[in-house]
């Protein structure tokens, strides 16, 4: 079963929807009428995976959480839940209302249909039913023109086949360390915390053994690590110190599946000064974490990361192991490491209800991590959502203030949360894209979509509109099936459009030309003079005597749809390509612009039928302009003097593409549509991808530099073995996973061997200019790899 729909009403920050009331013709329930009117529910779509409900603070989006728990039985209703704004909110005797909570789900099963015939409420798969907890009266269901009221066996019957809901915590993170005796389910004692015990052996360390009396006044001091202590900090503090051994024990014994038994064994072990047997086990216990965690897939700002656990006297102490292959504690790393490991284990110790759908809630999980651990923790919740294999499918609902925490390749997931003014409440804003996405921005700071040199990749372009059409034609393709790896995705690449063409060489030159940190760029320009001549510009040298943009990553519109012919379909008969518009057929053309007249302009529909293919596609055929040309003088003569904005024609395109059942045969024209701009989109993201991997390449072989020759120049007359180590590891640590980069592995293998630099460390390397010639060598074997043996030389 699907959460389909929440229903609130005069829930917490939630009042009822103030617009639904107030627009004309709207359906109204009977189970929405109340003796003082009629108070329609604020109603939120979820969507089948993943939803990300965003809003300002004090929007309300953990209340949507709560209602969530209210609807399937996890949480009770109560009257302190009551909007309190409501004009309707009261404390007088017999005028004291509960807040009313509901929702539609969608039935996935014959095995809960059935159930639903118990009570009387004939189903089938895939319909979807309404349940309601009113406030007044007892919880009901409704399909269609049936309406069976349920009693207390009833309900539970309903609620046991309710997607089950887990709410994940935001608040807990894996500790430093945890007692041993823990994990095997004994008791730790008032010295269970090592700092704790610490204090403890200092004291017991003054006290001298040779006279007793001097015992007694310790005694006292004794006592009091065993006495209960309850103070406001320590009440405050509980609950941590209870939820953080239970996560490190879900890691070791849930995640890691270690038998507690083996725990019990190591502690043993610990006391009785075993270090074989130590050693041994805790060796293993390493291996069962870094094979059924797997953490180095999800956590992506380091593929050589490792969890490992190491023992100190009575505790299990958690430490990272890096690229470095150094190792450090929980604290010399970030905060945010800690809490994304939280999150990762409390779903990978959480066991999946194999007879039930599940519900994941999350509040604000990007509190305490980066913008790439956002990123990665994006990842995890859609993994949970849908499986690898595919088989289960569940969903996710988390509410958020941050952009790294929304998947712009899936608008449609995003909900947005507006604060209404005075009574009105929390309400669901419903078109972001009409309202100019502003109470997105309100709560971003700024729309994802228009952020500049967010992301690893850069796709440079004219104007806002080729954004628009660019961003969103990605989505709908990719929503209609279109392998994504042609596809841009929109979480690594920012389209940054530079306002003109003109402009684009100087957003080149922003991104690239100033700073040693490069990222990778591709610009696309029309295929007019304008567009011709930013192309020059990119390809002039720079203060450095370099091009500010490499030449193969200017794409060039009209020269690229040539190369493309006949597989691009141009808006006239000659094929001719100059704009991003030209590749939209003159039929969805002419429904874009319709759309726009009626939803912009308020002319009704058959107004906007003024608006005419045949007219559209003589224009563009008998004259030597683009399409957009054509059309905005159309649209001028039809629609008396109006005008039609380039932007808002490209969200009418997207809208109306992302609107066509995927299940119906395509209308004429949006075949064309999807290949011309699937075509497009493919070479751009290939030339993306070769960007980033040059600029990698460059990033890599300019530090492996910087490493050999800071070393040379400061150790010219010699260094140590463990010195000259430490640096050939960190030149490892910027090596990448491919061929050319095995080379010069095994060169910093045999340096390491034939100057022996892991045998007696404290030692001098001898023959050291050897060993410099030999050092400054490794930085050609990635270019002599690349190149073809010669047998004449």
């Amino acid at each position: 079963m699907r959460l389909a729909r929440v229903y609130v009403r005069f829930f917490k920050s939630f009042n009822f929807d103030y617009e639904r009331r107030a627009k004309e013709n709207a359906q109204r329930h009977d189970w929405e009428q109340l003796e003082e009117g009629w108070y329609p529910h604020v109603r939120l779509n979820v969507d089948p995976e993943v939803t990300a409900v965003v809003g300002a603070n004090e929007s309300g989006k953990s209340h949507l959480l709560d209602a969530i728990e209210c609807i399937v039985g996890v949480k009770s209703v109560r009257r302190s839940d009551f909007c309190r704004h409501s004009q309707l909110y009261s404390i007088e005797t017999h005028e004291i209302r509960l807040p009313d909570v509901g929702a539609e789900f969608i039935i996935s099963s014959q095995s809960e249909a059935s159930t639903l015939a118990e009570i009387g409420v004939s189903a089938s798969p895939g319909q979807k039913f309404l349940f309601m907890r009113p406030g007044a009266g007892r919880p009901f269901v409704s399909l269609g023109n049936e309406r069976v009221e349920l009693d207390g066996d009833e309900l539970k019957i309903v609620e046991d086949i309710f997607p089950r809901v887990i709410r994940l915590s935001t608040k807990v993170a894996i500790p430093d360390s945890v007692p041993i005796s823990t994990l095997w389910g004994g008791s730790s004692g008032a010295l269970g915390d090592r700092r704790t015990r610490s204090r403890f052996i200092d004291m017991a360390e003054t006290v001298r053994a040779s006279d007793v009396n001097e015992f007694g006044p310790f005694v006292p001091k004794f006592l009091e690590f065993f006495l209960p202590r309850e103070t406001a900090v320590d009440s405050a503090k509980k609950q941590k110190e209870r939820d953080e051994p239970e996560l490190a024990r879900k890691l070791l014994v849930d995640v890691a599946r270690v038998d507690p038994e083996i725990f019990k064994d190591l502690q043993e072990a610990i006391s009785a000064g075993n270090e074989g047997d130590v050693s041994g086990l805790v060796g293993k216990i390493n291996q069962s974490l870094s094979r059924h965690l797997n953490l180095s897939r999800w956590w992506t700002q380091d593929n050589d990361f490792a969890l490992r656990v190491s023992p100190r006297e009575r505790e299990l102490v958690f430490t990272i192991q890096d690229r470095t292959e150094s190792e450090y504690s929980f604290a010399e790393r970030s905060r945010g490491l800690t809490h994304f490991l939280a999150y990762f284990v409390q779903l990978r110790a959480h066991r999946r209800d194999p007879a039930r759908s599940e519900i994941l809630l999350m509040d604000e999980p990007d509190a305490y991590l980066s913008n790439a651990g956002q990123q990665d923790l994006l990842r995890v919740l859609e993994n949970f959502a849908v499986s690898d294999n595919g088989v289960r499918r569940d969903q996710v609902v988390y509410v958020t203030h941050s952009p790294f925490l929304i998947n712009k390749n899936a608008a449609h997931r995003l909900r947005v949360l507006d604060k209404g003014s005075q009574e009105e409440g929390t309400r669901v804003v419903k078109d972001v894209a009409r309202t100019h996405y502003e109470p997105l921005r309100s709560s971003l700071g700024a729309y994802v979509a228009e952020t500049t040199f967010i992301s690893g990749k850069n796709l440079i372009v004219e104007g806002v509109a080729d954004q628009v059409l660019l961003a969103g034609m990605s989505n709908a393709l990719r929503a209609g099936g279109y392998p994504s790896t042609s596809l841009l995705d929109l979480n690594e690449v920012t389209i940054v459009p530079a306002g003109s063409a003109d402009s684009v060489p100087y957003i080149a030159y922003l991104a690239r030309g100033r700073d040693p940190m490069k990222p990778p760029c591709v610009a696309l320009l029309d295929g007019d003079k304008d567009g011709e001549r930013a192309a020059e510009k990119l390809r002039r040298s720079d203060v450095n005597r370099r091009p500010v943009l490499d030449q193969k990553y200017i794409v060039r519109l009209g020269l690229w749809a040539t190369s493309q012919s006949p597989k691009i379909i141009g808006a006239s008969n000659s094929g001719k390509i100059v704009e991003i518009e030209d590749l939209i057929p003159p039929r969805i053309a002419i429904f874009a612009a319709r759309r726009y007249a009626v939803q912009v302009i308020g002319c009704d529909v058959e107004a906007s039928e003024a608006l005419k293919e045949v007219d559209l596609k003589a224009r563009v055929e008998s004259s030597s302009r683009p399409l957009w040309d054509e059309l905005r003088e159309l649209f001028s003569v039809k629609m008396n003097g109006e005008t039609i904005d380039k932007v808002g024609f490209a969200r009418e395109v997207v809208a109306y593409v992302e609107g066509l059942d995927r299940d119906e045969p395509r209308p004429v024209g949006v075949p064309a549509l999807e290949e011309n701009f699937a075509t497009l989109l493919g070479e751009l993201t290939s030339l993306l991808d070769s960007a980033a991997i040059e600029e990698a390449e460059r990033r890599r072989s300019k530090r492996m530099g910087r490493v050999i020759r800071s070393f040379i120049e400061d150790y010219q007359e010699g260094a140590t073995r463990s010195l000259a180590d430490a640096r050939l590891r960190e030149i490892e640590a910027a090596l990448a996973d491919i061929a050319s980069h095995d080379v010069v592995r095994q060169k910093i293998a045999s340096i390491r061997r034939d100057f022996y630099l892991r045998q007696e460390p404290n030692k001098p390397i001898e023959d050291y200019v050897n060993f410099t010639d030999r050092l400054r060598g490794l930085l050609l074997q990635e270019r002599l790899a690349s190149q073809s043996s010669d047998d004449g030389e």
